[in-house]
Parts: structure tokens; sequence; C-alpha cells
């Protein structure tokens, strides 16, 4: 059964987005705080719990709001941050594609708001003034980096597709075999996150806000990195995604429930590959430059690698062909010219 687009798959896909975005916002501090532990774990060293990241979030929030007049602007630009993250968290699948019709962007624009979000969490630091606008300004530029070298992930999945119509699509491909460029390109949208910045560096990205203003940049930075990871293995793997086009709405709710836990488990596996990236020690400008030139190379790996198996037209030589047809004619000439004899 194919599932149109009917008054009842418009709304139980709004639902479904509603539900999804609710899950992304309340899991990104678990997922932040799980990496921090992981993290901690593979270097030796005392660890916080996971749900300490809730806890500071929630310590913050009700603290005084101590502003200096000069960053009324970077407050503004928090609260757009995690505008800009909740709505990232109702774009990226999480456990199921929309259905066919419904409207959805395209993995361009989903990338355009994810990165719009992190620019705006670079303002506050480059708000301050002195040598910490300066790394501000870096930050900056680094960040708007992003999206110019995802341009081969963009052109990969098409800039006329929607993101649910691509994935749909990569349903049933192998991540082993006809799905192994979309692999590279979902370890390219990966390493976003896997080099960020975070530990004492991004400690110091938020030295100048307090209270509110502080629980509302933690909560949008962990959205949107676990937006950018849940895109990462969107593109790896679209397998886990029901679909409802593949069966009807009691079929559409098992495989939900069904994705819903594979991508716990892919949250998991993610968490450990970005706890076993910050055993790595690189310094900043070099982390910037592997960051770019890997999320670059990978794209561009997948993009050739999908061209190069994509169907080629056959151009027949006409020189070469013309020999092969001659006999047959003749052939044919000396059976007719039997034939009248």
């Amino acid at each position: 059964m194919t599932a149109e687009l009917t008054w009842g798959w418009a709304i139980g896909c709004t639902l479904a987005l509603l539900v999804q975005a609710i899950l992304l916002v309340l899991a990104a501090p678990w997922f932040a705080g799980l990496t921090e532990w992981t993290a901690a774990r593979l270097e030796g060293r005392s660890a916080l719990r996971i749900s300490a990241r809730w806890r500071e979030i929630r310590h913050q929030s009700r603290r005084p709001c101590l502003r200096e007049p000069a960053m009324q602007a970077g407050s503004i630009a928090c609260r757009a941050a995690l505008v800009l993250a909740v709505l990232s968290c109702a774009l990226v699948p999480v456990f199921t594609v929309s259905a066919p019709g419904f409207v959805a962007p395209g993995l361009f624009l989903v990338c355009c708001v994810l990165v719009a979000g992190m620019l705006l969490l670079d303002l506050p630091q480059t708000l301050q003034g002195g040598v910490a606008a300066w790394w501000g300004c870096a930050h900056l530029l680094a960040d708007g980096l992003v999206l110019p070298v995802l341009a081969p992930v963009a052109l990969l999945a098409g800039t006329t597709r929607s993101l649910p119509v691509f994935l749909a699509g990569l349903h049933g491909a192998s991540p082993m075999l006809d799905g192994a460029p979309y692999v590279l390109a979902g370890v390219a949208v990966f390493m976003v996150v896997v080099l960020a910045p975070w530990g004492d560096e991004a400690q110091r990205r938020i030295a100048c806000l307090a209270g509110p203003d502080r629980a509302l940049w933690l909560l949008a930075a962990d959205c949107l990195s676990l937006c950018w990871v849940t895109l990462a293995g969107d593109l790896a793997w679209a397998g886990s995604l029901a679909s409802p086009a593949l069966g009807d709405t009691q079929d559409w709710l098992s495989a939900c429930v069904v994705g819903a836990v594979l991508w716990v488990g892919k949250m998991l596996a993610a968490a450990v590959l970005l706890g076993l990236s910050r055993l790595v020690v690189l310094t900043t400008r070099r982390r910037v430059r592997v960051r770019l030139g890997v999320i670059f190379l990978f794209g561009l790996l997948a993009w050739q690698m999908t061209w190069a198996a994509a169907p080629q037209p056959v151009v027949l030589d006409e020189g070469a062909a013309a020999p092969a047809v001659e006999p047959q004619s003749r052939q044919e000439q000396g059976t007719v010219h039997g034939g009248l004899t």
C-alpha cells in the first residue's frame, strides 16, 4: 500500500514532527552529558553524572540575570539560536520520514538553519571585546565556512528534492554496498561535531554569559550538536527510518517505534566515537583546518563515488557501427537476389 497525502497522513506527520522536536530537545543535554562522561572515562579522570548537563541548565535558568548593556545583543542571539535549534529538531528526520507530498525542506536548507544557529552562538563571545572578540571572530569564520565545504554533500542529495524524499530513496540501500557513498557523506556531516570546540575552549565561549542567557546557550548548543549527529546517522543508514509509503498506519507506527530504538543505538555509538575523538589533542587553528578539510574531502569523495556508480548513457561510434551493419545488409541483399532468381 502506498500512503498518499490525505488529511490523516498530514495530521499524523505533523504530530510526529512535534513529538520528534520535543524528544530531541529533551534528549540533547543527556547526549552532551553522555559524551562528556564517555570522554572522561576514556581519559581516566573522574567523570560527572550524565545528568550533570541538565542540572547545570536548570541551575543557570534560576539564577538572576546579570547582563551588561553591551551584551544585550548577545542575549538576543542566544534566544534566536535556541529558536533555530528547536526548528532544526523538527526538520531533521529521527525515526520516520514524512508522507509523500508533505512539505519538507531540502538538505541544503537544513544545513543552512544549523549553520545559522552555530553562527548565532558565536556572537556573544564576539561582542565581548578584546582578545575574546578576536577568538569569537575566528569561530564565526570557521563555522561560516562549514556550509561551503558541505557543498558536495548538498549536491549529492540534490537541490530540488526534499530531505525526506532523498532519504526514502536510500531506504533499501546497504551501508556496505550501494549505500557506501552515503556513509562517507554521513561521516562528513559527523565531522562538524567531532572537531567542534569543547572543554575549556567551550567554557571560554560562554564566560560572558550568566543566568538564563547561559542556560539558553547551553541548550541551543546541545540541540544543534544532536541534530548534526542525527543527520549524519540518517545519511549513513536511512534504512532505520520508517516510511509511510511502505505500509498502512499500523505498520508505520510499528516502524516508528523500531526507528526510535535504532536511533538510540546510533546515538550511543556516536557518543563513544565523540569520546574517542577527544583523545586527540590539537591546537585551535589546526583543529579548524583539519575540520574543514576532512568535511570537504569526505563529501567530495562521496559525490564522486555516487557519480561513478550512476549509469552512464551509451554512445555508439558511427564509424565502428557501419561495418557491422554492412555485411548483414549484403547478406539480406543476396537472399533477396537468390529468391528472385
